[in-house]
This record gives structure tokens, C-alpha cells and sequence, in this order.
């Protein structure tokens, strides 16, 4: 319940500043990483109740890309990954009902570490036949684009 406030509470934010501004601020910056081991993927089911999702995060103020997505899949998993290359970039207007955001996802391997859950929900492995029709946002695109082998800039 915790994390779903809090998202409520950023979109609002968010939406007021725009507002403010006169639609003159910039979408968020998110990053997240797919891993994939023996035909199965690593995602977080969210504790909010939006479903499964991709390991990842916004980006904070002082940081990179990819310091982010290896933060946000170590806090949201347990595991330390290795990125090698990147699905996509996901700018649909809709991709996330919260606010406006951008995505960057890459593709990546875990090199060590123990799988724990956190607020955002529990790291879980999953065929993706299991998790089509119940993914938050557009990791579902992410995730097809993945498997098809595309590189995405939507």
C-alpha cells in the first residue's frame, strides 16, 4: 500500500509542476534491466497490485543510466547484474499512467548476490507466457521487443 501511495502521490506532483509550468518540464527518466536464465525472466510483482514489472527506477539527480538501473535491480532483487546492450527506448505518451516518463531498457546478466524483495514488491522468475496480459506499464512491449530480438525507439 506504501509503494502505491507513493506513486499517486509523485504523479500528482508531477502533473501540478506541469501544470505550473505550462507543460514546459521534461518527463521523467526511468532505466531497467531484462535478465534472462533458462527461458525465464527476472521481475519484481509489484506490491501495489499493477502487476509484474521489469527491475528497474527513476534516474536521481546525481547519477547515470546505468547507475541507476544497477542500483534499482540490486534494491529491488537482491542481485548484482552485468549490462550488454540495450532493448529500447520508451517514450509512448501513455507508457505509464503515474506521469509522464521515458524509459531506457537494457538487456543484462546477474554476476552475483542473493534475491530479496523490497517495498516495490518480490523479485520472482517467470516464462513469459505466464506474465503476458499481466505486466504494469509497458514492460510488456519491453519484454516482446526482448524476445523478438528488435531494438525499440518509441
Amino acid at each position: 500500500m506504501k509503494e502505491k501511495i507513493k506513486g499517486l502521490l509523485a504523479g500528482l506532483v508531477f502533473r501540478l509542476i506541469a501544470l505550473l509550468t505550462l507543460g514546459q518540464i521534461s518527463p521523467i527518466l526511468s532505466a531497467c534491466v531484462i535478465v534472462e536464465r533458462d527461458g525465464k525472466i527476472l521481475l519484481v510483482d509489484r506490491s501495489d497490485g499493477l502487476g509484474y514489472t521489469i527491475p528497474g527506477g527513476v534516474v536521481r539527480y546525481r547519477e547515470t543510466l546505468e547507475q541507476c538501473v544497477l542500483r534499482e535491480v540490486c534494491e529491488e532483487t537482491g542481485y548484482n547484474v552485468k549490462l550488454s546492450g540495450i532493448v529500447g527506448i520508451y517514450s509512448s505518451l501513455e507508457r505509464d499512467p503515474r506521469f509522464r516518463a521515458v524509459s531506457i531498457a537494457y538487456k543484462g546478466s546477474i554476476i552475483d548476490g542473493s534475491e530479496h524483495g523490497s517495498g516495490e514488491g518480490q523479485p520472482c522468475w517467470q516464462a513469459p507466457d505466464e506474465v503476458f496480459g499481466h505486466m504494469a506499464f509497458d514492460c510488456e512491449n519491453m519484454l516482446k521487443d526482448y524476445l523478438n530480438g528488435q531494438q525499440s525507439l518509441s
